[in-house]
């Protein structure tokens, strides 16, 4: 895979000919017309990598991939080590200061779902252009148990999209995070003024989820002193 930062599509996915994939340069395109971000098109550029090279492997072409692909994919990369996380530490490795898992050397349950849903999405693009596949390789599974999926549709109306995709490992329920009150009062007392611990106090007592920027900016300002003006 290789950046661009010149391209409209930041991100290509290239071939052994060091050439972007046609499938997948057309489908990115049409990610980034819908207004995705270009970290967005960065984390579907190399689940579609991978993807690609999964094909080659079994030698398989992309328009002929099966369930039978997927299912094998996501059999590997339950047992596979991420090629450059040798030294990574063990899954289940906890930070003791913020109690948040390391990423481990395995590909996690999150990582598995978030390929089967790029592919699921790369796929239902060509199926709805009439240039890929009849079936989508990633189908969604349905409980027997349940009732026939769209059995009210409206001819005039599309499909609605009913049940998980088949093959997504489930996601453990993860412990709540705490920071211990030493932290806290040494976090407080790094801070120069009484408007700076208010406005931390205000951003971690109503739990709202900042985007990094801004998460970056408000720490840049705490740090010197100056708080929010």
């Amino acid at each position: 895979m290789v950046a661009d930062d010149d391209d409209v599509v930041p991100f290509q996915v290239l071939g052994p000919d060091e050439q972007p994939v046609e499938p997948v340069a057309r489908f990115l395109a049409d990610f980034v017309a819908r207004g995705n971000q270009p970290t967005s098109v960065r984390s579907y550029a190399y689940a579609l990598l991978r993807w690609w090279r999964w094909l080659e492997a079994v030698r398989v072409g992309w328009d002929r991939a099966t369930s039978a692909e997927v299912r094998d994919l996501v059999l590997w990369l339950a047992q596979a080590r991420k090629p450059a996380m040798s030294a990574a530490p063990l899954n289940g490795a906890v930070n003791v200061v913020t109690g948040k898992p390391y990423p481990g050397s395995g590909y996690g349950p999150r990582t598995v779902r978030h390929s089967n849903a790029v592919l699921h999405t790369f796929y239902e693009y060509w199926i709805d252009r009439g240039e890929g596949p009849l079936v989508n390789p990633v189908q969604r599974a349905h409980s027997g148990a349940a009732p026939r999926p769209n059995r009210h549709h409206n001819p005039l109306e599309p499909f609605r999209p009913e049940g998980r995709l088949r093959y997504n490992p489930k996601i453990p329920k993860a412990s709540p995070r705490a920071m211990p009150d030493q932290r806290w009062a040494e976090l407080f007392g790094r801070l120069t003024s009484n408007r700076d611990r208010a406005l931390l106090a205000l951003a971690v007592s109503n739990g709202a989820r900042a985007r990094v920027a801004s998460t970056k900016v408000v720490c840049d300002r705490l740090g010197d002193g100056r708080g929010i003006v």
